[in-house]
């Protein structure tokens, strides 16, 4: 069976075939179904383990006979079985979760020490479905529920269930043209042109576009008795959503051809300071006055304190460039927290441009500086910023900031740039880390109207 990776490549090949293989993505239950079962489902997990010659059947032994692979084949499939031990622990772990200790059951399932790929792809399976019921926990929940399905592993069900799952956490957090593709690729597996499922995500896609025409059409096929005229006008909608996508999938190719590296580092040498050689300077200590007074200012913030934490570290007297970047340092995470990021990247950029800090909190402060940016709206700065971070670290990416470049794109509606990281995110083994980076700044609402209100205060003072 072929792994698929969440590529538009593949997605095309298989409308131009018209049967196509997805990649099983971990399902979230409806409001209406149990999240889970005291006991593992019988195709999923037997606690009766069989020889030890089937527990440790390679994953070439496994792989199914049909291609593309299809739902009507991949069910007759014979499943295999697990280790007693594994059985064990996923029945135990499930049945914590019943109780509604959900972080205790992945905890419990995390450390289960799988003995071949297919009782992996299971573990991952019910770790998807326990993080989707932890709160904050989505990232984490996409990224073992793809993981389930690049393993080409799972039963039927489950790989049935692992897809509605992923596609409904793309939606979630507005990767819509993703979750888009990977319904078609979840309609072609189960075979039919409408599921009411399905239908229902495309409904969400066109409300938060807002969409209304798109949505009144979706919400007539819905609705519609006659199943042969409702297959009819759920293909035309399917229809246009492919074609959509093989034009974006065209327009990908040709930006990725004149897309500017962000890991072209000018060279490796001090004459443009990187972390590696600013590491190895001797590192500067404080004077202990200093260093109390610091220590006095962050005891006033932890106490909610802000004013007098900013008048402690505006009266310190400073007798070297590396004091007065510290003190800048501190500031700047002040204002930081107290939400006033203009004076936070004031801060942060002369702390930075002193050149005085120890590398570490150098690399920090950089971080610092481009979500200052990104608050206030400077993306064009933010993306300048990221990219001299990236040249300082010597790397082509940092899992932190990528999340903020993606959110960069979405704010700009730079859709080419958005679908290019996005394919990048997929394939990056810290896929979890960058997605939840990406969750977590979700202040566009904030941006927008603080710039509004920059604007409007601009006309009434003219």
């Amino acid at each position: 069976m072929n792994k698929q990776r969440l590529t538009i490549t593949a997605f095309t090949l298989a409308v131009l075939t018209g049967c196509q293989s997805s990649p099983p993505v971990t399902e979230v239950p409806t409001q209406n179904e149990q999240a889970v079962t005291t006991t593992p489902k019988a195709k999923a997990v037997t606690t009766t383990p069989k020889t030890q010659a089937v527990v440790t059947t390679t994953p070439d032994q496994q792989k199914l006979s049909c291609e593309p692979l299809r739902y009507q084949c991949h069910v007759m499939q014979p499943e295999q079985d697990i280790s007693e031990s594994t059985a064990k622990d996923i029945s135990f772990a499930l049945n914590i979760a019943t109780r509604g200790y959900y972080s205790a059951a992945a905890i419990r399932l995390e450390k289960i020490k799988s003995q071949n790929v297919y009782e992996q792809a299971i573990v991952d399976y019910h770790l998807a479905n326990m993080n989707m019921k932890r709160i904050g926990e989505d990232a984490h929940a996409l990224d073992y529920a793809l993981k389930a399905i690049d393993s080409g592993s799972l039963p039927a069900e489950e790989y049935k269930s692992a897809q509605l799952l992923a596609i409904k956490l793309l939606v979630k957090h507005g990767w819509f043209e993703l979750g888009e593709e990977k319904a078609l690729n979840y309609l072609a597996y189960i075979g039919e042109s409408f599921d009411f499922d399905i239908f229902e995500i495309f409904d969400q896609i066109a409300q938060q576009k807002k969409d209304q025409t798109r949505y009144e059409l979706l919400l007539d096929i819905q609705t519609m008795i006659d199943g042969e005229s409702q297959n009819k006008a759920a293909q035309r909608v399917l229809d246009e959503i492919k074609t959509r996508i093989a034009k974006q999938y065209a327009d990908q190719i040709q930006f990725e051809k004149h897309i500017k590296p962000t890991d072209k580092l000018k060279n490796k040498t001090c004459h443009t300071l990187t972390y590696q050689c600013h590491s190895q300077r001797a590192k500067k200590v404080l004077p202990a006055n200093i260093k109390q007074a610091i220590d006095k200012a962050t005891k006033q913030q932890q106490d909610n304190n802000a004013m007098a934490a900013k008048e402690t570290l505006e009266s310190i007297k400073t007798n070297s460039d590396f004091e007065t970047a510290m003190i800048n340092r501190k500031l700047a995470y002040l204002y930081s927290d107290v939400k006033l990021h203009e004076l936070s990247v004031r801060h942060a950029s002369a702390a930075i441009n002193s050149g005085a800090l120890n590398a570490e909190d150098h690399r920090y402060q950089m971080r610092l500086e481009v979500f200052g940016l990104y608050l206030l709206g400077e993306f064009e700065q933010a993306k300048q910023k990221i990219e001299a971070y990236l040249n300082y670290i010597e790397k082509s990416s940092d899992t932190y900031l990528d999340g903020v470049l993606l959110k960069i794109a979405k704010q700009q509606g730079d859709q080419r740039f958005f679908k290019y990281l996005q394919d990048k995110t997929l394939q990056n083994p810290q896929r979890a880390e960058i997605i939840q980076s990406y969750i977590d700044f979700g202040y566009f609402g904030e941006i927008k109207k603080r710039k509004k209100a920059q604007i409007h205060q601009k006309v009434i003072s003219l």
